[in-house]
């Protein structure tokens, strides 16, 4: 796991090494083993390397055997020895032992389609001077993290956006939009970022840039599309946890010491059970909880390592919202809400003192059906379409395929509506924003979330299906894997997630829906596959219980005492608040007067993000 960075200008001039250093510096924090940088005509490559494979031979940027193609790769290929063994067969030879080395020679062997045959997690960049052009792409589901700036002379690529700021075209200028998309989201989708020019290269696409000319090719090579035979095809409880257990086995695949993250929960429960079942010696888990009890599931993710009889480490951390508040948002770089990303932020520091990398349960709320929002979903669909059981008619389905994306969908119905999926997800509704918003600024409340309308429309017809791979397109890889990605690389920790697999993502579309969840007047569960195997080791009690999620003691944080009161309004109403820029302050007020927690939040991030603007984004070090 590392930090890429990358220049191509359009004309032959002064190359920018000087700017390409220090976008490589900025990410150090990503790579703490070693740093390289490539210039040849117009290009420059750069990377920060944190060493997990082939410790000795994997240093980057990697150049081919005939100098003119060179690669920066961020990123884990886990089927990269069968790979190896294939390029080998039709006459490419190897001198390290990286799975880096097998992405440049499978580029070579398969040009742009390369990726569809990668299975891991990757952002990389290769400038292959024969053809004259960089090719850029990001894996499946957007575990690892590519963001380009897109300037008049040239075009600039990085694993973060505090890179980005140190490219000589670097402008700063923000983007209203995505502020809007934020404040409804706590999160800013992609391909947006908060910054005017400047995009995340979205998963599963990859990017073509020509060397030497403004030329830029944007293309998808993957989309979460869940298959329509699941009923024919259906797979047991056995078969699935045969396909779970191979995904932890190849996952495993390291030549450093590692670790699981363990919340308590079902997701990261069963991981841990996995990996036990497949390693003999105890494994290391690590664990959070604040001194709030209501706020962790510490007791859960005790009695999951006992259990499994594993070296558990935990921490129980007391902090102040505003203590922590700068650092976290330093490290996004643009304003990102999800209040989670603090007990990552800390378990993943609690990790890094002992191992550089460790395994998670991210994704199984998404490919499973666990988050307790899709139940009211479910339950609105089928309010809305008895007689079908929630599907979205075919030839409204085909119509709105056909009309995106050359503009916004007018909702053809409510179940084809996206705005319906919001009032489950969103955190500001649309009356709270267009009265935050200043009377010029208002119209934004109103711009159509396109992000979540191009997933809706062109997916799946079942219910379930549609908002799983709305999920999976944007609240996964603009939400939880930007957390864990930015928190754990902040500590230099490598996170893995075996559920986000292609054979798992493909298993859990053959899981038939009475087996997937149940929905029962108000009461929903879903998730029921993973629940049931995990049954076996921790019994029906521990996985069936209701999901609590990770969340912090905010209300307590936020309002505790007259002096935190009274600090929060000053920050977020004082003369000095850059929120008052944009928002009328008597409706800043409002929120805080109703104190609800969430909403207060978002504007600290979002006043401390601009607090730290000031013309370009302040420095990680």
């Amino acid at each position: 796991m590392c930090g890429i960075a990358g220049i191509v200008n359009y004309a032959l001039g002064e190359n920018p090494a000087r700017s390409l250093e220090q976008m490589v510096s900025c990410q150090a924090h990503r790579g703490p083993d070693g740093d390289g940088t490539f210039w040849r005509d117009n290009v420059g490559l750069g990377h920060r390397r944190l060493s997990i494979i082939d410790l000795a031979g994997g240093a980057q940027p990697f150049v081919n055997n005939d100098g003119n193609v060179i690669i920066t790769y961020n990123g884990e290929l886990y089927n990269y020895r069968a790979l190896r063994d294939e390029l080998r067969s039709k006459g490419h030879s190897f001198r390290s032992n990286s799975d880096t080395e097998v992405v440049l020679h499978a580029y070579e062997e398969w040009g742009a389609a390369c990726p569809k045959r990668f299975e891991g997690m990757f952002a990389f960049a290769i400038a292959d001077f024969r053809k004259r052009e960089v090719y850029i792409a990001r894996d499946h589901f957007g575990i690892k993290p590519l963001v380009y700036h897109l300037g008049r002379d040239g075009l600039a690529f990085a694993s973060e956006i505090h890179s980005l700021a140190k490219y000589p075209e670097w402008t700063g200028e923000v983007d209203l939009e995505s502020i809007e998309q934020f404040l409804r989201l706590q999160y800013i989708p992609g391909p947006r970022t908060a910054f005017r020019k400047t995009h995340k290269l979205p998963p599963g696409h990859c990017m073509t840039v020509r060397i030497g000319e403004p030329h830029i090719k944007v293309e998808s090579y993957w989309v979460a599309r869940f298959p329509t035979t699941a009923g024919r095809h259906a797979i047991s409880d056995d078969e699935l946890d045969e396909v779970l257990c191979d995904s932890v086995r190849r996952h495993l695949v390291a030549d450093v010491p590692f670790g699981a993250f363990l919340s308590g929960g079902v997701d990261s429960s069963l991981i841990v059970g996995y990996m036990s079942r497949i390693l003999d010696r105890p494994i290391k888990t690590f664990s959070i909880g604040f001194d709030d009890e209501g706020a962790s599931e510490l007791s859960y993710a005790r009695q999951v390592a006992r259990t499994f009889q594993t070296d558990h480490h935990e921490e129980v951390v007391s902090v102040k919202a505003l203590d922590i508040l700068p650092e976290v948002v330093r490290h996004y770089g643009e304003p990102f809400g999800d209040q989670s990303a603090i007990p990552t932020w800390y378990v993943s520091r609690l990790a890094r003192k002992s191992v550089p990398m460790v395994l998670s349960g991210d994704g199984g709320d998404e490919l499973f059906l666990g988050y307790p929002t899709y139940g009211g979903w479910l339950r609105r669909m089928q309010a809305l379409d008895p007689d079908t059981g929630g599907r979205i008619r075919r030839r409204a389905l085909g119509v709105a395929r056909r009309a995106w994306p050359r503009r916004y969908v007018t909702p053809l119905s409510p179940a084809t509506d996206p705005d319906n999926w919001l009032a489950f997800v969103g955190r500001f509704n649309h009356e709270e924003r267009e009265l935050l918003w200043r009377p010029e600024y208002r119209f934004l409340a109103d711009t159509p979330s396109h992000a979540l309308a191009r997933s809706f429309f062109l997916q799946s017809s079942a219910a379930h299906r549609r908002v799983q791979e709305a999920d999976i397109s944007t609240f996964l890889p603009g939400d939880i894997l930007t957390k864990v990605d930015i928190a754990s690389m902040a500590f230099g920790l490598e996170v893995r997630p075996p559920l986000l697999d292609l054979r798992v993502f493909k298993a859990a579309g053959r899981i038939r829906p009475a087996a997937l969840f149940r929905l029962d007047g108000e009461n929903f569960e879903g998730k029921l596959p993973l629940k049931r195997i995990l049954a076996r080791y921790m019994g029906p009690e521990f996985s069936k219980r209701p999901k609590q999620g990770f969340s912090l003691p905010l209300d307590a944080w936020l309002y505790a005492d007259a002096v935190t009161r009274e600090n929060v309004r000053e920050r977020l109403t004082g003369r000095d608040s850059p929120l008052l820029q944009w928002f009328e302050p008597t409706a800043v007020k409002h929120v805080l007067d109703r104190r609800k927690p969430e909403n207060t939040w978002l504007l600290l991030v979002l006043d401390e993000w601009l607090r730290q603007q000031a013309g370009a984004l302040a420095p990680v070090s």
